[in-house]
Formats: C-alpha cells, sequence, structure tokens
C-alpha cells in the first residue's frame, strides 16, 4: 500500500503533484505542505523547514507556511505506542 492509499483510507485528500517527502512529528508522520518542487528547495510543514540536499537534513524551527505550501495537512499517525511504559 503506498502513502498516497493510507493517507487516501485515512479520509485526507491526496494532490498528485504533492512533494513525497516526509517528517516526522508530535502528531504523526507529516507530508510536505508544498507540491513538487527544486531538490534544493526547503521541505515545509506547519511551523518547520527541512532540507534533504547534501545527505543531511537540516531542520529548521518556527518557520511559517507561505504561498507556496498547500493544504490540508497530511499527517499519517504512528503505529504503536507513542510513549513509554511506566
Amino acid at each position: 500500500m503506498t502513502d498516497d492509499e493510507l493517507l487516501s483510507e485515512a479520509g485526507q485528500k491526496v494532490s498528485a503533484l504533492r512533494c513525497p517527502e516526509f517528517i516526522r512529528t508530535d502528531r504523526g508522520w507529516e507530508r510536505c505542505h508544498r507540491d513538487e518542487h527544486d531538490p534544493d528547495a526547503r521541505h515545509h510543514v506547519r511551523d518547520r523547514s527541512w532540507s534533504t540536499a547534501g545527505n543531511t537534513p537540516r531542520l529548521q524551527l518556527g518557520q511559517s507556511c507561505t504561498q507556496a505550501c498547500t493544504w490540508p495537512d497530511q499527517v499519517l499517525k504512528y503505529r504503536g505506542r507513542l510513549s513509554r511504559p511506566t
């Protein structure tokens, strides 16, 4: 099953042009807000952006959305528990 199929089953709209990059956040795996873009351009979700150029992700926090961002958010929940057992 592809990521797009998982998002469709979760009831979220999927754009064929949407950038395929995901990042792990506290909400789950979030897909880049932007449509397909230059590989050197930064990916973006909510308040963070990252670059995958150069084989080293460079995360920046506090980055607000721009007109290049596409909505809605696309989030895949984690499988399993998020917290450690006590």
